[in-house]
């Protein structure tokens, strides 16, 4: 019997230890922000310590636990598997048809906050990491494991300082547990370029309004206005990676759920008005207005450009501002399609699914890009319904979460190389 035969009958009989895994992994909240998984951190600690791998947690502190292990032997390759613990706030409570952090299963949906993004795929690759573990599979190759925090703001505790800790000195190729869909693994992203403008005003009696006192809250609404604008920038996309936009832009108009004309994201700056912060009182001119703004770059394009248009716009509408980064902060970034960990990847899904896989690009950013800063190849596949991300009622298919273990184990195996086959 094949090591591949062996592992994905493991994963077949386990399959309830998986889901249940993930369950438990929901129902420890680790909402970000504010961003403290020390908990969370513990459990995965506590799971692969229990199965008898050595484990070590690795504490950025502000509460960001980085857990990490490594198995197999010193080879040509080494294969991280990684996926963050954190998720986004669940929000109203009261618009959520079941309670946010259930971790249960109904109608053949994992149902909970992070179900899909993305504590199904976190159990995932913690769940195959065991498992081969387990099996004492011989692997001709470094496989590691590195559960992270830190990632849902784009902050600097969690991918970032893990790799800029040398921890994951040394690997070749990664596969992050973000949702994808079912047959398409994202190989790609655009930049990220988040800002804050900061507008003062002059202040004085509202009832004066506009003959006296200088209203930030009107200058911050023309600022939005004229950032709009951003939506016009012409990338010029290198001509190797022109095909792989052209596919992206094609599946994603293919996707349900989304408007026509939805693939223009990845040829466009997008611009999201996330926060407005602005005034004292009611009956009071606003003297300060903070906007935060996020927007993401497509490939062609670099923050310094989109960053100078920002200035160039507010120039133009006769905006004073101060303009901060923060948060994600990234250039457009991707893997070939033909490196090794791609292929393999690809190639297992449309296997297991009997249907044509293929890498895409993806809208928004991820940890992807700090393993790609570091010179790692890396792609994202995990389970997911992709309509529940980041809103009520999130959930992820039960069958998708399993298929994605055994996604992870079979390119593990054909990535590394087993030592005696």
């Amino acid at each position: 019997m094949s090591w591949e035969t062996k592992v994905l009958a493991e994963l077949e009989s386990t399959t309830d230890e998986l889901i249940q895994l993930a369950g438990d992994l929901i129902r420890i909240p680790s909402e970000n922000p504010p961003g403290d998984c020390t908990e969370v951190g513990e459990f995965i600690a506590a799971v692969l310590r229990k199965a008898g791998v050595e484990t070590e947690i690795l504490d950025a502190g502000d509460g960001r636990l980085n857990v990490v292990s490594h198995q197999g032997r010193a080879g040509d390759r080494h294969l991280v598997l990684a996926g963050h613990s954190d998720v986004v706030p669940v929000g109203d409570v009261s618009r959520w048809s079941f309670p946010p952090f259930a971790g249960d299963v109904v109608d053949g949906y994992l149902r909970g906050r992070g179900a899909s993004d993305m504590k199904a795929g976190l159990a995932g690759i913690i769940h195959t990491y065991v498992v081969l573990h387990r099996l004492g599979v011989p692997l001709n190759g470094r496989l590691s494991l590195a559960a992270v925090p830190d990632e849902e703001v784009g902050g600097p505790l969690g991918a970032d300082w893990l790799l800029d800790q040398g921890v994951l000195d040394g690997a070749t190729g990664a596969v992050i547990a973000e949702p994808a869909e079912r047959t398409h693994p994202t190989i790609g992203q655009k930049g990220s370029n988040w800002f804050r403008l900061t507008i003062s005003g002059r202040p004085g009696h509202g009832s004066l309004q506009p003959l006296h006192g200088t209203n930030a809250n009107l200058q911050a609404a023309k600022a939005i206005l004229a950032l709009q604008g951003l939506w016009e920038m012409v990338p010029d996309a290198p001509a190797d990676v022109r095909e792989l936009i052209a596919r992206s832009q094609l599946f994603a108009e293919e996707r349900e759920g989304y408007a026509p004309g939805i693939g223009a994201v990845f040829d466009h700056v997008t611009i999201n008005v996330g926060k407005i912060t602005g005034g004292s009182a009611t009956n009071v001119v606003a003297d300060s207005c903070v906007v935060e703004f996020d927007t993401q770059v497509p490939i062609g394009l670099s923050r310094a450009q989109v960053l100078a248009r920002v200035d160039e716009l507010l120039a133009e509408a006769g905006v004073e501002a101060v303009v901060e980064p923060l948060g994600f902060r990234s250039e457009p970034n991707w893997t070939r399609p033909d490196d090794p960990i791609v292929v393999e990847l690809v190639d297992v899904l449309s296997e297991l699914t009997g249907e044509q896989a293929e890498g895409v690009l993806q809208w928004a950013s991820s940890d992807a890009r700090t393993f790609r800063s570091h010179g790692i190849p890396v792609l994202q596949y995990g389970p997911a319904e992709l309509s529940t991300i980041h809103g009520f009622d999130e959930r992820a298919p039960v069958a998708d979460v399993v298929l994605a273990a055994k996604t992870y184990a079979l390119t593990a195996l054909r990535y590394l190389g087993v030592a005696d086959e």
